[in-house]
This record gives C-alpha cells, sequence and structure tokens, in this order.
C-alpha cells in the first residue's frame, strides 16, 4: 500500500508563518559557536524531537535554563536559532501550543489574499536607474564604476592581471573542483531553486560582459588537461577577452584601471523589463499594459533561437528561462486584473503599476526568502528606511567572487517533475540545456520549476560539476569552457584583491595558517601546495573554501561581502518596496511567496511554501505486537500505550531500488529519515524482513508520520 501523509485543515495566509531556513549540520563550527544550543531545523518548537509540540517541549526549556546540566545532546533547546536558550524560546513554544498548529499545515491557493495594486505612483522608477539618487543622480545607474572595498591589486598596480606567480587558473580548478557529485549534496537542505534565483537575481544587480574582440587574457591548460589538452601538445588555452574598463582609468598607480556595471545595480526587474528604454520598449506590446508573450504562454524569441528579454544572458540555461518567463506571465496577469478592475486606466498607467508590483515581489522574494536560506536570518540588519547617503553601487569583490558562489550548487542534470513529485520525462544533462529556450515549446515551464523545487541544490563549496567545469556552452574545443577557471582569471583580470587583504578590507583579521580558512586536512593541503602562501589566495578560491558559519550556507567573509552589498543596495534605494508601498501593500507583498506566485502562473500544486528549502521527513516506530490489546490499531492508541523496540535496523530505498540510508529504533521504538534529496517514491524496509511500506514524498516540505511497523518476540 502506498503512504501518504493525511490532508489537515487549512489554515489561512495570515495564520502562516513565514518558513525560513535553518540550519541542519555544520561542516565545522567555529570557536564563538561552541556555546551555541542545539536547534530542530525541521520543527523548531518541538523541543525533544518526540513529532509532538507540547507544554512538555516548553518545561524542558524553563527546566535547562535553570539546570547546571543541559542535556543538549538529545533536546533542541534554541528554539529561535539565535545561538542561545532563553524565555523567548520558552514562550514561542508556547504561542505554537496556543494556535494549535503541531506541524506545518498545506498550503492552500484559494485561502491567498489577491495582492493589493498601488495606484499610479506620483514618480517613476526610471528604467535606467538615474535619479534615484535625488543628490547623486547617476548612483546606481547603468555605466557605473564598480566599487572596491579592498585596493586593486594589478600586477603592475596599474593594469596588468592580478596573480602572475600563482598557478595557471585551469591547473587550480583541476586540483581543487573536480567533484563526486552524489556525494555533495546540501547539508542543510537548500533546493535547486537558490541557484536559479542566484543567477536570476545576479541577472538583476551587474553585467561587465567582456568585448568579443577585447584583448585576450586567455587561460594556459596544463600540458595533457583530459579534456582540453588530451593530445599532450602543451599549447591549448581556454579562450577568454577582458572586461571593458572605464575610460580614463588604468593610466598610472594612483589610478588603476576599474571596470563598470552596464546594467542598473538596483534590484529594479532589469533582467525582466531592461535597463535602457530601446529594450524596454521592444518587450511591450503597448495594449493594456502587458509584455510581448506567445499564445503558449513563453517569452518571444529571435531568429537564432534566443528569448527576448531585459538581459542578454536570459537563454543562458532552460531553468533560468523559465524563471524569466514566469514573471513575464505575472506581469501580464496583473496587467489583466488592473484593466478589468480600472478600465479608465491607460496601457502606461497598466504597465507602470504591474512593473512595481513584479518589482516588489522580486525584492520581497529576494529578502524574505532567498537571502535567509543562505545567511541566515541575522546576516543582514532590519530594514529602517532608505538613506541617500548609501551608494548602491556593485563591489568588484561581489560580483567577481562573492555572488559567484552558486556556481558550486548546480546540479549536472536537469529534471522535469509532476505535481506528484514524480519525474515526468527523462532527465537532460546540464550540458544539454544551455542556449536550448525551444526546448521549453515541448515541456512547457511547469515540470521544470516543480523540479527545482524538488531536489537539493549541491553544496557551496569548492566542487563544481563537469558540465560547468569542463563543457560550459559546448564540448572542449567546440566551445567548452571551465566556469572555475574563468571565475579565477576574471578575478586576476579585475585586479581583485588575494582573500587575506579582503578579509582586512571588510574589517575581519588575516588569516596566518590554511587550517583557519578550512578544517578539511586534505583542502588545507591541495591549497598549500598550490597557493604556498596564506597571502596569496585567489578571492574565490579563498570564499568557496572556507568552512561555513553555524546558521548558514557560506563562510565568513563570503556572508559578509553578500550582506553587505544587499545591504546597501536594499537601504540605498528609494523605490524599494518598503519606502513606497503602504502597510497593507507591502503586507500582501509578503504574504505572496515564491511557491505562491509559481502556482498562480502554472498548473504546479502543492508546492511546500519555502521553495528554496528541500527538507522531507519521514518517520514512525517500531512496536511490539504483544504489548497491543486484541483488535486494536497502533494509530488509534497513544504512544505510552504502545511498547517501543529498540535496536531495530530500518531501511530507506528510492524508487531505482537504491539504500539510501539506514537508521536504528531509539529506546521508544522510535526511527525517522531525513535523507531524502529528491521528491519521489521510496520505500521503509524493516532491515532483514521482507515487511516494506511504500511511500511518496509529493513535496520538497513533506512530513509523513505513523510509518509504524509491528514486531513479535
Amino acid at each position: 500500500m502506498l503512504f501518504r501523509s493525511k490532508r489537515r485543515k487549512k489554515r489561512s495566509a495570515r495564520e502562516r508563518r513565514l518558513l525560513r531556513c535553518e540550519s541542519l549540520e555544520h561542516r565545522q563550527l567555529l570557536a564563538a559557536d561552541f556555546g551555541g544550543y542545539r536547534h530542530n531545523v525541521y520543527d523548531s518548537e518541538d523541543v525533544n524531537d518526540d513529532g509532538r509540540v507540547s507544554a512538555m517541549d516548553a518545561l524542558l526549556i524553563i527546566n535547562a535554563m535553570t539546570s547546571e546540566t543541559t542535556h543538549d545532546e538529545i533536546m533542541f533547546t534554541d528554539v529561535n536559532d539565535d545561538g542561545r536558550r532563553s524565555a523567548l524560546d520558552a514562550l514561542r513554544v508556547i504561542n505554537r501550543i496556543e494556535r494549535g498548529d503541531v506541524f506545518p499545515l498545506d498550503r492552500d491557493l484559494d485561502d491567498e489574499p489577491s495582492i493589493q495594486i498601488p495606484e499610479m505612483p506620483s514618480e517613476i522608477r526610471s528604467i535606467d536607474g538615474t535619479g534615484n539618487n535625488i543628490q547623486n543622480d547617476a548612483w546606481g545607474s547603468v555605466g557605473q564604476t564598480l566599487i572596491r572595498s579592498a585596493p586593486a591589486a594589478y600586477g603592475d598596480g596599474i593594469s596588468m592581471p592580478a596573480g602572475a606567480d600563482r598557478p595557471s587558473a585551469r591547473e587550480v580548478s583541476n586540483v581543487l573542483s573536480e567533484m563526486n557529485t552524489s556525494e555533495s549534496l546540501s547539508d542543510r537542505g537548500l533546493s535547486a531553486f537558490v541557484y536559479v534565483w542566484g543567477q536570476f537575481i545576479d541577472h538583476d544587480l551587474g553585467l561587465s560582459e567582456s568585448e568579443e574582440h577585447g584583448k585576450a587574457i586567455d587561460i594556459v591548460v596544463p600540458t595533457g588537461d583530459p579534456w582540453f589538452d588530451p593530445a599532450g601538445t602543451g599549447e591549448a588555452v581556454i579562450p577568454m577577452t577582458r572586461t571593458p574598463i572605464v575610460e580614463g582609468t588604468g593610466t598610472s598607480v594612483d589610478n588603476p584601471a576599474e571596470q563598470f556595471n552596464q546594467i542598473t545595480a538596483y534590484i529594479d526587474g532589469s533582467m525582466v523589463y531592461g535597463s535602457d528604454i530601446g529594450t524596454a520598449e521592444a518587450l511591450r506590446t503597448f495594449e493594456g499594459g502587458r509584455m510581448a508573450m506567445s499564445d503558449e504562454g513563453l517569452i518571444p524569441m529571435d531568429a537564432s533561437g534566443m528569448v527576448i528579454a531585459g538581459d542578454v544572458r536570459a537563454s543562458e540555461n532552460v531553468g533560468l528561462t523559465a524563471i524569466q518567463t514566469l514573471f513575464v506571465r505575472e506581469h501580464n496577469r496583473l496587467a489583466g486584473d488592473i484593466a478589468a478592475s480600472d478600465p479608465e486606466a491607460t496601457d502606461e498607467e497598466i504597465y507602470q503599476r504591474s512593473r512595481l508590483v513584479v518589482t516588489s515581489l522580486i525584492q520581497s522574494i529576494t529578502y524574505n526568502e532567498f537571502l535567509p536560506a543562505i545567511l541566515g536570518e541575522q546576516a543582514i540588519d532590519s530594514y529602517s528606511g532608505y538613506d541617500a547617503s548609501v551608494n548602491p553601487g556593485i563591489a568588484n569583490e561581489f560580483s567577481t567572487a562573492a555572488f559567484r558562489f552558486g556556481h558550486s550548487t548546480l546540479r549536472d542534470e536537469v529534471g522535469f517533475m509532476s505535481n506528484d513529485g514524480r519525474e515526468s520525462q527523462d532527465e537532460m544533462e546540464l550540458k544539454d540545456a544551455f542556449f536550448h529556450a525551444s526546448m521549453l515549446e515541448e515541456t512547457g515551464i511547469d515540470s521544470l520549476l516543480k523540479y527545482d523545487a524538488s531536489v537539493q541544490c549541491q553544496e557551496v563549496d569548492l566542487g563544481v560539476v563537469d558540465s560547468l567545469r569542463n563543457f560550459l556552452f559546448g564540448p572542449p574545443g567546440a566551445g567548452g569552457l571551465d566556469l572555475v577557471a574563468m571565475n579565477i582569471q576574471r578575478g586576476r583580470d579585475h585586479g581583485v584583491s588575494d582573500y587575506n587583504a579582503a578579509r582586512e578590507a571588510y574589517g575581519l583579521p588575516r588569516v596566518e595558517t590554511f587550517d583557519q580558512i578550512t578544517g578539511e586536512v586534505d583542502l588545507q593541503q591541495k591549497l598549500a601546495s598550490l597557493y604556498g602562501s596564506v597571502d596569496n589566495i585567489d578571492l574565490w578560491v579563498g570564499l568557496m573554501a572556507e568552512d561555513h558559519q553555524r546558521e548558514a550556507s557560506v563562510g565568513e567573509l563570503a556572508g559578509l561581502i553578500i550582506a553587505d552589498q544587499f545591504q546597501r543596495t536594499r537601504d540605498g534605494d528609494r523605490f524599494f518596496y518598503k519606502n513606497v508601498l503602504t502597510d497593507s501593500e507591502i503586507e500582501s507583498i509578503e504574504r505572496s511567496t515564491l511557491a505562491d506566485l509559481i502556482e498562480r502562473n502554472t498548473s504546479v500544486e502543492g508546492l511546500q511554501e519555502n521553495v528554496f528549502l528541500m527538507q522531507a521527513e519521514i518517520r514512525g516506530r517500531v512496536i511490539l505486537a504483544s504489548s497491543l490489546p486484541p483488535s486494536t490499531i497502533p494509530g488509534e492508541l497513544r504512544e505510552d500505550e504502545m511498547r517501543g523496540v529498540a535496536g531495530v535496523v530500518i531501511e530507506l530505498i528510492d524508487g531505482s531500488g537504491k539504500l539510501v540510508d539506514s537508521t536504528t529504533s531509539d529506546g521508544h521504538g522510535n526511527y525517522r529519515f531525513r535523507s531524502m534529496s529528491e521528491t519521489g517514491d521510496y520505500q521503509v524496509r524493516l532491515s532483514e524482513s521482507d515487511e516494506t511500506i511504500d511511500v511518496l514524498v509529493a513535496h520538497g516540505g513533506e512530513r509523513i508520520r505513523g510509518l509504524d511497523f509491528l514486531v513479535f518476540g
């Protein structure tokens, strides 16, 4: 029999909490973390992890606060995940009990309050970013010089690439980034939406595209490289050209070369709407405020098969094209609602009101869902209003190094899933999904978006899948590139400072040994063999090598660089949604999660509330049959009326028959699995027995309980 979790009574969106990412486990605790207490990532108020939230959980916290012996090895007393145990933790449990909701409930789109659409604003955000800051008209606009937090580190102090004494970027890639993808999934349960949204937002913030016929900065390929120099000629290179620089820079050590941002630095939906008037107008129909879209609900394509979007990179992979398409659909859906409710509204009014809502949704999802998933809850200060003294410009350290963390999170395949969480068609290799937007005419975007919410991404580390490291945009020798090597080489091209210098620039102490960067001994040795000194490490490499912070999926410096950028981007934006919308409009925007937006514009149903997390759980008990009264059903008895059996091995099998995990029942007979890396069919098996339970994990937030086994003895 196939087991599915029972649907529970729905609750309105106004009663729902916005789920945030919480740490599952840590690569290495830093010194400051040793005083922290344990936190239950799956259900924070379930302190004793017994599957229920009760007065016992609050009592355990209160007792632990007054006891010299914490027993935190068996309790999760840090309910709010702030690294402390306090009355606030007990209060959250008590509030949860009063609400009466034991486990996260299913989402119900029918209960969603509709988005409040603002009236036509008195002032409209410019398409190119100018005029946002009244005192500094050009801040954040197209063409602005990238900010440097650390001094430029060119080889000659002027413009020559940095790192002349470092190994080839391809050699660094070969030593550090070859990976076994099956052993490197996110240990915090982040979903594939982390890299889909990360790329989407990256294309809203920055573009420093190299010129087609610019000055070469080719990457030297080691002799005999198995992919790029299999014949051992020693002459192979990975072609690359330098980023153009600001005119008038690069003339002396007092005026080093500087790069510039070719789009706006604001989160203003420029990847949807463009960063110049010509692009913006080319995307519009000028009828009813709508944007151009095919009859099939897809973004139009040009003669070469590339989609016509606000950003030139929208066709880079089908996952990115799918999310681009989603937001054009949302714009047109809003435009239809506005036209229906306000027949007198002009095309321009409808377009600008829809654009305001879409931009606000992008901002809200970024700050309320995406960034907490990556950085943790406390990384960015609470919003306190627009600050005209803040320059929102993009930092070179951010765009060239820190925000390229997402390259390590991509899986090596692209999949398609139906609403039940099962594959709807065969996966395709990621390398075959580059510049293949026409494929969406056959697949649509629905199954791709469901897949992104239903699988875990790769871990944020130095490992990068083959499709990006050896086959980016084509096979070696026929367009194939190495994204890792390009990240490193681009940092050298921009004269970005080394890892230690960047630490100092961002207010952190310099490291003196490799083990202060990472606790992984093998990685320490590899870094030492490549760089020799901790003062010579390429910034991207150092950031990706860092041990993760306790509450985050990135390291100390990476988290600071990313947080700094997004805080400045927000605080220096006069048109940030919290600065221009009313309280009720803000509330309606923030209650519309990415999951809601997907379900509004596709046939996808039943997504977990926070699609940036794929954290499913299966649990049950092993019960001694002789402890049950005659003719009773285990599920109808209280747990204390059933005798559990300890020490029984239970196995988790996936749909292909592969052993995923095994565990042993505890002293009360309880067992659980949290090792599902994707949705679909599983089987729970009593080891050394033919007794099994088939179970379907339909979405990435599934909590399936009551998979009980009876044993005789």
